[in-house]
């Protein structure tokens, strides 16, 4: 097969793309925020690539490969939202490598209300999907594998085996790892996020006090959030009171005293601080 890139081109394609930011926090930049109100250095919006056609399908022409290679499957199937489009582009580029037409459905957020009341879309009565095919589980990013893991199930409860899952990013941490293990699923990334960090240092593509404290973070998110004296959500306190921290709850006002997210205490978030 031809056209196929090496590492270092698709971390530079990422980070010129804007997908990947680490900020140098100990330098005076904010951390971002995440999903569950911890706080951190580094974020990846690999789903906003949609924006940039040319970058989304270099990255998904580059998986195609990857995955004729790696994975076993008969059709793809991309997870709202995140998963569609790079899953469809996917199988445009595994149909063209292969010379035939791959099938493609989409996994639902939620079942539909009304209708067939389906949560799979695009296998109903369809001569090209029939049951004992395997499924392609597609994210555009893989963090802590539970959509995927949910997917994979969602397939094989429906008659369709699932045995690989493919994502163009993968933080590829322990305990993603191990939920993907515990499914019984063969992950295929594009790139990964060590060796995104690693192409970056070498190529000196992003400051490296920023890389090692991204690091440093992935290692140890609680540790790391403490030692810089931000305060966190309940989750997080409760695994640094089993840690040996003496933790404090806050009020609502002197969790934002002290730095939380206004938008996190909005949504009822409590936030506790470490206790000097």
């Amino acid at each position: 097969m031809t056209n196929k890139e090496g590492l270092e081109e698709i971390a530079k394609t990422i980070i010129n793309s804007g997908a990947c930011e680490i900020k140098d926090i100990d330098g005076g930049q904010e951390p971002f925020i995440y999903t569950t109100g911890n706080r951190g250095p580094g974020y990846l919006m690999i789903k906003g690539l949609v924006g940039q056609p040319a970058v989304l399908k270099f990255l998904t022409k580059q998986l195609a490969y990857k995955v004729v290679d790696e994975a076993e499957f008969d059709f793809i199937e991309g997870n709202a939202t995140g998963g569609m489009i790079p899953g469809w582009q996917l199988r445009n580029d595994v149909s063209e490598i292969l010379g035939k037409e791959i099938p493609f459905c989409y996994l639902r957020g939620s079942r539909k209300e009304g209708g067939h009341g389906e949560l799979i879309t695009g296998d109903r009565n369809n001569p090209l999907i029939k049951k004992g095919m395997k499924a392609l589980v597609v994210e555009e990013l893989v963090n802590y594998a539970g959509t995927t893991g949910n997917a994979a199930e969602e397939f094989r409860a429906a008659g369709y085996p699932v045995s690989h899952a493919a994502c163009i990013f993968s933080y590829d941490h322990g305990e993603s790892n191990a939920r993907l293990r515990e499914k019984d699923i063969t992950l295929v990334p594009l790139i990964t996020l060590p060796q995104l960090l690693d192409v970056s240092e070498s190529g000196n593509l992003i400051s490296q006090n920023s890389i090692q404290s991204y690091r440093d973070f992935l290692k140890d998110p609680l540790g790391w959030q403490l030692s810089r004296s931000l305060v966190v959500p309940t989750d997080t306190a409760k695994r640094a009171i089993e840690r040996g921290y003496q933790m404090r709850e806050l009020s609502k006002d002197e969790a934002l005293k002290l730095g939380a997210p206004q938008g996190k205490l909005n949504e009822g978030l409590v936030y506790w601080t470490k206790e000097e």
